[in-house]
């Protein structure tokens, strides 16, 4: 082999590795244990782990191509459906929480066709009274994340991001995750909407991935913040945003929710003294995941408030207030740590005070 072919061989294996031989990572892998990997992957076994892990209802799956299940984790499948052009159906569905090893959940996936519009998959205790769902449907209320509250705060397994298409991800840095109750079963509401001129059938499945207890560094918790009630005139353009009390801890993900009116959403880390720090600027609804995740965490030493403001642009000719259709949401959604950081801040009407409830005293 002459010279001139050694030499870029050469050059490209030392592109291919960093310091000290280590391989240098394309696309969204990052370099865990001296491997390229996909980090909602990061402790998968090289073996599988846990075997009866899929629980699925409803007709087989014909559009979504899934990989195989985590083999350290579980995989959930919803009934498909088909809707009608422009229809827009909102219902409950549950599933119980198959056997599995490991109880730490480091990273979520979502496989989707075109129809999700959001689902907030959650695990709930059972209810005392009435036993476990009648899979997949609901006992009635199942599909409130509060409606059971008594017994425990739910455990929010995934959240996303309004009608997005194909895959979506949720993995924490490493060594985080939340800590699943698997004595509890998943439930959701689910929301779906054809946008299309014709047929649609909507499929939908979730992978979970989990790891060993003893990789745990920080459990994490989710946090959420709500406007419940806003109204925006036709033809009008205008701003709806709240300001909330955070209790400390470390940021590691946000997930705004809209409709697709909304062509602004931004987050500001506020201080006592009125400073504010933009962490988050997001442009007009689009059909991508919105979910970002930090590696390192934001940290809130300092930080007194969260701001959330969304811009919306109605171009109809009615009224939009807070709702389903052709309504609009103004929603911060994330994960914090440590757990006793925890917090919910709800405004009962645009421009009124933020309720903020530090959920993780009562955990």
């Amino acid at each position: 082999m002459g010279t001139r072919i050694i030499a870029p061989l050469l050059a490209l294996a030392a592109l291919s590795s960093g310091c000290g031989g280590e391989p240098l990572c394309l696309g969204s892998e990052v370099l865990f244990r001296g491997a390229c990997v996909d980090p909602v992957r990061r402790y998968e076994p090289a073996a599988q782990l846990d075997a009866d892990n899929v629980v699925a209802y409803g007709e087989p799956l014909q559009d979504l191509d899934l990989p195989p299940p985590p083999k350290s984790g579980f995989r959930i499948v919803a009934p498909p459906r088909t809707l009608a052009p422009g229809e827009e159906v909102s219902f409950c569905l549950s599933w119980p929480i198959p056997d599995i090893t490991n109880k730490v959940v480091h990273g979520g996936r979502l496989y989707t066709t075109p129809g999700l519009h959001h689902s907030n998959m959650v695990a709930k205790p059972l209810e005392a009274d009435l036993g476990p769902n009648p899979y997949p449907d609901c006992h009635p209320g199942a599909g409130d994340p509060f409606s059971n509250v008594g017994a425990g705060i739910p455990d929010v397994l995934f959240a996303n991001s309004t009608q997005v298409v194909g895959e979506e991800s949720i993995q924490f840095p490493e060594g985080m995750g939340y800590v699943l109750d698997t004595t509890r079963e998943i439930s959701t509401s689910i929301h779906f909407l054809n946008t299309k001129t014709e047929p649609q059938r909507i499929e939908l499945a979730y992978d979970f991935f989990t790891m060993p207890a003893d990789e745990l560094t920080q459990e994490v918790a989710p946090f959420v913040m709500q406007i419940s009630d806003f109204s925006i005139p036709p033809h009008t353009t205008e701003t709806v945003g709240t300001t909330c009390t955070v209790f400390g801890g470390h940021v590691v993900s946000l997930m705004p929710h809209t409709h697709d009116l909304a062509q602004g959403f931004t987050v500001d880390f506020m201080t006592a003294d009125g400073a504010a720090q933009r962490v988050y600027d997001d442009g007009a609804y689009d059909l991508a995941s919105d979910i970002r995740s930090y590696d390192p965490p934001l940290d809130l030493e300092g930080v007194t408030a969260i701001r959330h403001a969304c811009l919306f642009d109605n171009t109809r000719d009615i009224e939009v207030h807070y709702g389903l259709g052709l309504n609009e949401m103004c929603i911060l959604f994330g994960y914090i740590y440590p757990p006793v950081k925890q917090f919910a801040g709800v405004v009962s009407k645009d421009g009124a005070a933020c309720s903020s409830l530090q959920l993780g005293l009562f955990r």
